[in-house]
């Protein structure tokens, strides 16, 4: 992780702690629309310029399809007084909310010369915020979520992003995903710790997935050549970049298990954004996102679903996944395990949505992207 990368994840941590602060100041008082937007939108305004961001910010923007309440960039913000949103999206005041946000959103395409797809906004009453966006030609609009941490971290990496998106290529994902980077190194640490302890305490399950394994590989692979004196040394060096001292062959073949575990995640994962970025609204299949603001129970129950395939049959897409010795993680659950899996959420979370609609040549191959070993120079 570059230590800009860092520096922006910290500000947006920081950041999403201010309006948390702020909102429990001004919501005891009931305040207005005027008044919540008036609290909000200068952090938000402080935020852009401390990320860097540069954007064309307007506040009451007018529009052909109306006013928007605060526009930065290609990110529009319908502030709503608190309590008019509601848990679902068919209530009157949260119908309309999202209805204000499509009309803001399209009549800024016009004015600015955006593609729709090159858009976003929320509407936001400072206790429930609803995501919206154009893809694929057609409107997303998410479930209504609480507004907390999580849900506004979400809320600015997307206002972030809007400034300078990640395109869901093979070679920006290489640049994120491979061993060089912290979340990376964090997740295959922890990894390697829930094997060691699960296999070490006798697990029934995990060890049975291991062993299967083994046997799987040992078909394709000579682990005891793979794992030879010249070869563990040079392995020895590699996974000590992810502060993983490695002694003896049989440590190197659990490490390799959990690398496999990793990319097996990794792609599924991968899948499940594309699908849910493409066809969630349409066909009401579980949302990638919602993982973001989910705790870990639930987190740890979606990927349960997401390794028997439920995830992607859902889509209509069958046989995809029916579980398989790489969902061994699940029974060595821990809270160390479930916060690193949620920071590759997170990075996924932020790659420009649009992508696939907009550079489709640009998305293939993408499985393969973690394990190039050249890296480019700039995205």
């Amino acid at each position: 992780m570059s230590p800009e990368t860092q520096n922006r994840e910290l500000i947006i941590a920081q950041t999403a702690e201010k309006i948390l602060c702020e909102l429990k100041r001004i919501l005891p008082s009931n305040p207005s629309e005027t008044e919540l937007r008036e609290r909000i939108d200068p952090i938000l305004e402080e935020f852009c310029a401390k990320i860097g961001s540069v954007p064309i910010t307007h506040f009451e923007y007018t529009l052909a399809t109306g006013r928007a309440d605060a526009v930065f960039n290609r990110f529009v913000i319908e502030y709503e007084r608190p309590g008019v949103l509601k848990n679902s999206l068919s209530s009157s005041g949260t119908k309309h909310a999202v209805q204000q946000v499509k009309d803001y959103i399209k009549g800024l395409a016009k004015k600015e010369r955006h593609k729709l797809e090159r858009l976003a906004g929320v509407a936001f009453d400072g206790k429930l915020l609803v995501f919206i966006r154009y893809i694929n030609g057609q409107w997303v609009v998410e479930e209504p979520v609480e507004v907390n941490k999580r849900s506004l971290e979400r809320f600015l990496t997307w206002l972030a992003g809007l400034s300078s998106g990640i395109a869901l290529t093979a070679d920006n994902l290489n640049i994120d995903f491979s061993i060089k980077q912290l979340r990376t190194q964090k997740i295959l640490r922890e990894l390697f710790s829930a094997l060691n302890r699960s296999l070490d305490n006798g697990d029934p399950l995990v060890s049975k997935l291991f062993e299967q394994w083994q046997m799987f590989f040992s078909e394709a692979i000579d682990y005891s050549e793979a794992f030879g004196d010249r070869k563990l040394e040079t392995l020895k060096e590699e996974v000590r970049k992810a502060s993983i001292e490695i002694q003896d062959a049989k440590e190197a073949e659990r490490f390799f298990f959990v690398l496999h575990t990793y990319f097996a995640l990794l792609v599924k994962l991968l899948a499940w954004l594309a699908l849910s970025r493409h066809l969630g609204v349409k066909l009401g299949a579980p949302s990638f996102s919602k993982l973001l603001s989910a705790d870990d129970e639930i987190l740890r129950q979606s990927l349960k679903e997401m390794e028997s395939g439920g995830i992607f049959r859902a889509y209509g897409i069958l046989n995809l996944l029916e579980g398989d010795f790489f969902e061994w993680y699940l029974h060595a659950w821990s809270p160390e395990v479930s916060d690193a899996i949620r920071e590759i959420i997170r990075r996924l979370d932020e790659y420009d949505p649009t992508t696939l609609t907009l550079i489709p040549e640009e998305t293939r191959d993408l499985s393969l992207s973690a394990a190039k070993k050249d890296s480019p120079q700039s995205r």
